[in-house]
């Protein structure tokens, strides 16, 4: 993959007006392009987009932070990968393992009425009690938020913080992110959405669940600047080097299920030459792809859903992807 082909496709998606602006990292080896293009936002008015502004990165999150944590308390032999996640969380009674929920083979299901208008503790009751393992469980993959959910209200227990605090003290802090944070300035952030009804959604999480859940969710929430994910990156590179960094990323990609191709935390995409990438996507536009032998990764920060959520966009994700995956060095 060349840098030519990435910033052609990433002016297309501004071309197309699939996205009011896009900030993005091409990383190779030592070598670091970064661009920054478009818009802000377009409602209610036009505002530009300036380099290090915050996005809300979604489910990045959820390998940034909660994963980050989960790792680090394998490594000091506080929890391990096989262990079921009702031994940690009292409420909590199905079978499932921090493997099921960390790769979304937990097989969990179930309705729980007007979720979206719970209070916190209402809304965290009924994740625990009204989910329920089916026969998917270790024989498919379903995304679902609620199995990050669990794995952060596990670590709340065995450390004894809210898991966002437990990001910021474990991970953003030691990790010299310069700017990542739960509790950003609007005037720093990107917009999501906008509507009349109820104006510009800026610097407050987009995630209906994590914004009721607030400190407890580990499933979304992070802000973070192009920056602080280049940084982040080049510790999964080996570049850079911390105590507390988990030894987790001293292997290679690998599937952490039976074939169903989810490792710890991460999906995992396959190239042209079989070697597995690390690979994430964020509801609000987000998506970062990490290969860490060879030392390529592309980030890319985008606001999909400014002013409203636009599908268009997904196919055309999906397609950069395929074609980093096809032309990797």
């Amino acid at each position: 993959m060349n840098l030519m082909q990435v910033k052609k496709l990433m002016a297309a998606l501004l071309a197309d007006r699939i996205v009011p602006g896009i900030s993005y990292a091409w990383l190779s080896g030592q070598s670091v392009y970064e661009e920054v293009l478009g818009e802000a936002q377009w409602l209610p008015q036009p505002a530009p987009l300036r380099p290090g502004m915050l996005y809300d990165i979604a489910s990045l999150t959820k390998v940034l932070g909660t994963l980050t944590v989960f790792l680090q308390q394998v490594d000091v032999g506080s929890v391990a990968v096989d262990d079921e996640i009702r031994q940690y969380l009292p409420g909590f009674d199905a079978p499932t393992t921090f493997r099921q929920a960390l790769t979304h083979t937990s097989g969990l299901e179930g309705y729980i009425p007007h979720r979206d208008q719970l209070s916190a503790p209402d809304l965290r009751q009924a994740l625990l009690t009204q989910l329920h393992p089916t026969t998917a469980a270790n024989h498919q993959v379903v995304y679902r938020d609620v199995n990050l959910l669990l794995v952060g209200w596990a670590l709340e227990r065995i450390v004894g913080s809210p898991i966002q605090t437990l990001i910021t003290d474990q991970v953003l802090r030691p990790l010299g992110l310069p700017t990542a944070t739960f509790t950003p300035q609007p005037d720093h952030s990107v917009p999501t959405t906008f509507s009349q009804e109820r104006g510009l959604l800026k610097g407050r999480v987009h995630d209906p669940k994590s914004a009721i859940l607030g400190v407890h969710s580990g499933a979304a929430g992070l802000f973070a600047s192009l920056n602080d994910l280049i940084i982040f990156t080049q510790y999964i590179f080996g570049q850079r080097q911390n105590s507390v960094w988990p030894s987790f990323y001293r292997q290679s990609p690998t599937d952490a299920t039976a074939g169903l191709g989810r490792a710890l935390g991460w999906d995992l995409r396959g190239d042209a030459h079989n070697r597995n990438w690390f690979y994430h996507t964020g509801y609000t536009g987000t998506f970062w792809l990490i290969q860490p032998q060879t030392q390529q990764a592309l980030i890319v920060l985008t606001n999909r859903v400014h002013p409203t959520v636009n599908a268009d966009f997904l196919p055309r994700r999906d397609e950069i992807v395929k074609t980093v995956l096809e032309n990797a060095h």
